[in-house]
C-alpha cells in the first residue's frame, strides 16, 4: 500500500512539482539573503573567507553549466578563470580608472570570446575525448602563464594592481575599501550575473534546447536543433561566467598567480561542484562555502588535511552522488510522500 502511495506522489505534479519548486525558491532566497547579510552576522575573518567562497561558487556554477546542462566534464575550466583574472590585473595596471562593473564584465567577455574560439575544437568531441581536449588546453594556458614571466609574473604572479580607490560608476568611487565593502561589491556584481545565467537556462527556449541536446542529441537534431551551435553557446556562457568569477577573485585577493590557472584548480572546482550537488543551480555555491570552511578547519588540525578532504569527496561520490543539494532534495521528497500517506 505504501509503494502505491509513493508512486502516485512521485507522478503527481500537484503533490511534488509545485511544492518542490516552492522549496527551491525559498532555499534560494534564504541562501542569497544569508550571503548578503554576512557582514552584519559574521566576523571579518569569516567574511573574508566568504568572499573567496562566493567567487569559487560562481566558478563552480559555471563548470556545472557544462556538466549538468550539457553533460560535458571539463578538466581545463580554470583556463577561463585564470585568463580573465590576468586580463583584469593587466587592464588595471594600464587603466586604473575603469569602473569596476565594466572591468569585471569586460574580463568575463574576454573569457567568453576565448571560449568561442576554443569551443569550436572542444564541443565537436564528447565523453572522454572532450575531457582530454579541455585538459590539454588547460595545460597549454598554464604553461603560457608559467613561462611568460614578463607579462604574467610567472610563479611570482601579479600584485599591486589594485588602485586605492575603486571607481564603481562615474563620480562614485569606493576609497580604500575594507573586507566587508569589498565583499558586498563582489556580491553586488556576482548575484545579478548568476541570476541572469539561471534565468537564461531555466526560463528561456535556449535552456530547453540545451537540455534537449543533452538528453538525446540525435533526436534534437531531427527536431531541427543545430546541436553544435547549442553546445557551443553553452560552452561560451560557461567560459564567460568563469571569467567573471576570475575577475572577482582578482579583486578579492588583489593578487593573481599561476595557482588560479593550473590543472589542480580545475580539479578543485569539480570537487566543489560535486560536493554541493549538480542537481540544483545553487548547489555548487553551497559546496564552495562548505569546501572553504572544511579546508580552514581541517588545515588547523593537520598538515595532511587534503587527504581527509579527498576521502570525504570519495564518500560523497559513493554514497551521496547528488551532493548536499541532492541529499536535501531527497529528504524533501520523502517528507512530501510521508505527508500524503
Amino acid at each position: 500500500m505504501t509503494v502505491s502511495v509513493q508512486s502516485r506522489a512521485d507522478r503527481s505534479p500537484t503533490l511534488r512539482l509545485p511544492a518542490t519548486r516552492i522549496a527551491e525558491a525559498v532555499a534560494t532566497v534564504l541562501l542569497l539573503g544569508l550571503l548578503a547579510a554576512a557582514p552584519a552576522l559574521f566576523s571579518r575573518a569569516t567574511v573574508n573567507d566568504l568572499g573567496q567562497a562566493v567567487c569559487l561558487g560562481l566558478f563552480a556554477i559555471s563548470f556545472n553549466l557544462l556538466f549538468k546542462y550539457s553533460g560535458l566534464l571539463s578538466f581545463g575550466h580554470a583556463a577561463f578563470f585564470g585568463f580573465a583574472a590576468y586580463a583584469e590585473a593587466l587592464l588595471l595596471q594600464s587603466f586604473p580608472g575603469i569602473p569596476v562593473p565594466i572591468l569585471v564584465l569586460s574580463a568575463g567577455l574576454s573569457a567568453g570570446l576565448l571560449g568561442l574560439v576554443l569551443g569550436q575544437i572542444c564541443v565537436r568531441r564528447s565523453g572522454a575525448y572532450f575531457s582530454m581536449t579541455t585538459l590539454a588546453i588547460g595545460a597549454f594556458f598554464y604553461a603560457i602563464a608559467f613561462k611568460w614571466h614578463g607579462v604574467t609574473g610567472g610563479t611570482d604572479g601579479l600584485d599591486s594592481f589594485m588602485p586605492d580607490s575603486l571607481l564603481l560608476l562615474p563620480r562614485w568611487s569606493l576609497d580604500s575599501p575594507g573586507i566587508a565593502q569589498t565583499y558586498l561589491l563582489i556580491l553586488a556584481i556576482l548575484l545579478p550575473v548568476a541570476l541572469a545565467a539561471r534565468a537564461l537556462l531555466e526560463l528561456t527556449p535556449f535552456g530547453n534546447a540545451v537540455i534537449a541536446v543533452r538528453s538525446n542529441e540525435k533526436r534534437a537534431a531531427f527536431l531541427g536543433y543545430n546541436t553544435h551551435r547549442v553546445k557551443l553557446a553553452n560552452f561560451v556562457l560557461a567560459a564567460a561566467l568563469a571569467g567573471v568569477a576570475g575577475a572577482l577573485w582578482a579583486i578579492d585577493n588583489s593578487f593573481v598567480s599561476t595557482d588560479s590557472i593550473d590543472l589542480s584548480f580545475s580539479t578543485t572546482v569539480i570537487i566543489i561542484a560535486f560536493l554541493g550537488g549538480s542537481t540544483w543551480f545553487w548547489g555548487p555555491m553551497i559546496g564552495s562555502v562548505v569546501y572553504i570552511a572544511a579546508s580552514d578547519w581541517l588545515s588547523a588540525l593537520t598538515a595532511h588535511w587534503q587527504i581527509l578532504l579527498g576521502l570525504a569527496f570519495i564518500f560523497m561520490v559513493l554514497f551521496a552522488p547528488g551532493g548536499i543539494a541532492g541529499l536535501a532534495q531527497t529528504a524533501w521528497r520523502r517528507a512530501l510522500v510521508a505527508r500524503h500517506v
